[in-house]
């Protein structure tokens, strides 16, 4: 049934192209009720295939020989710019959980083990984040000794090295 409509179709398709000539359509021959459906027999004349002409060898028309060949240009990058460094697998797996599972209703799929820690994890940023808060702070008030050992002192050492090179510019 889908053979007879598929090609049903193809000859409907076939129907904006320009005429065939005469003899060369499928024609119907029957069409019956079977027990999978309406089945219809067409009649598809033989296929002629003709050779294509052979594709001339002409030679090409020369391009002109006023004009200089092109000189290869080469794209560097700039030597200014700094890459940005790659992420740390661990740091993206940790947002991600994070963000899943810290604050997640009953309904999320976080197990347990998921949940609690994300929360110590979400526990530690916010720590982080509060030092950073208070260590910048105490940079902008000019007050960079106490800043760098307040750092020291939250363990961030990262973050110390930082505002001491921060400090050490500073005017």
């Amino acid at each position: 049934m889908f053979t007879a409509l598929g090609f049903a179709l193809a000859l409907f398709a076939q129907a904006g192209d320009p005429p065939a000539p005469e003899g060369s359509q499928a024609t119907l021959q029957s069409c019956e009720l079977e027990a999978e459906g309406w089945v219809c027999r067409y009649r598809v004349p033989d296929s002629f295939y003709r050779a294509a002409p052979a594709p001339s060898l002409a030679a090409a028309p020369a391009p002109p020989a006023t004009e200089p060949p092109l000189a290869p240009v080469i794209a560097s990058p700039p030597q200014d710019e700094p890459l940005a460094p790659a992420a740390d697998p661990e740091a993206v797996r940790q947002a991600k959980l994070i963000r899943r599972c810290a604050d997640a209703s009953w309904l999320s799929l976080c197990t347990p083990g998921d949940r609690r820690e994300a929360n110590a994890l979400k526990a530690a940023a916010e720590a982080r984040e509060a030092l950073r808060l208070s260590v910048t702070k105490l940079a902008a008030d000019g007050e960079c000794d106490q800043a760098v050992r307040t750092a020291l002192e939250g363990g961030d050492l990262d973050l110390a090295r930082d505002i001491r090179a921060f400090c050490a510019r500073a005017p």
